[in-house]
């Protein structure tokens, strides 16, 4: 997390774990490896996460999208979950097909929000056509995107303001219109 991925050695994190370097290799195999394994805990985190947010089809909306976004914005100011991602963003090279297997986790991670507008879509309550690509899109906008990835984390305030707004943004945006279908799968 101090130093990055590339500039992490493998004696380096020997040190760091108090673990022999044998030890490390025989587990993991390579810093890359080690990553991935990061990523095997740290992605399903959130879908545990999310998983809990209760979705009673009396609550209002905007509610439980807000329970969501706020169970979103913990995981991403989580330094080491921010110490992960970028880490993943360093290593894309070395990570090859895992790559692709951890942004499918990502998707399966916002599952719990694609099934929720999937529910309010067959309600009449949303018009959407792509649950999972909603999912994605309101997550980076809670979570405040690139910048906040890039930059120190935002402060209460400015995490209030992304949620409120992304929460407007997919509730007024997606609400449905006469004769149109609610929900594409």
């Amino acid at each position: 997390m101090a130093i990055g991925y590339r500039a992490t050695t493998m004696a380096g994190l020997v040190r760091s774990f108090g673990a022999s370097k044998s030890t490390l290799y025989r587990q993991y195999g390579s810093k890359a490896g080690l990553l991935r394994a990061a990523m095997e805990r740290g992605v399903p985190l959130l879908f545990n996460r999310l998983s809990k947010v209760t979705i009673d089809p009396g609550r209002d909306p905007r509610d439980v999208l807000r329970d969501f976004g706020a169970v979103i914005q913990t995981y991403h100011a989580d330094p080491g979950i921010v110490a992960m991602w970028r880490a993943v963003v360093e290593a894309r090279e070395d990570l090859g097909d895992f790559l692709d297997t951890a942004v499918h986790q990502r998707t399966r991670a916002l599952a719990p929000i694609a099934d929720y507008l999937v529910a309010l879509a067959q309600d009449r309550r949303l018009s959407i056509r792509d649950p999972d690509a909603a999912a994605a899109a309101f997550s980076e906008l809670v979570s405040g995107g690139l910048t906040a990835f890039l930059g120190s984390p935002p402060s209460g305030k400015a995490r209030a303001a992304a949620l409120e707004f992304a929460l407007s943004l997919l509730l007024d945006g997606m609400r449905p219109r006469h004769g149109e279908s609610t929900v594409m799968r």
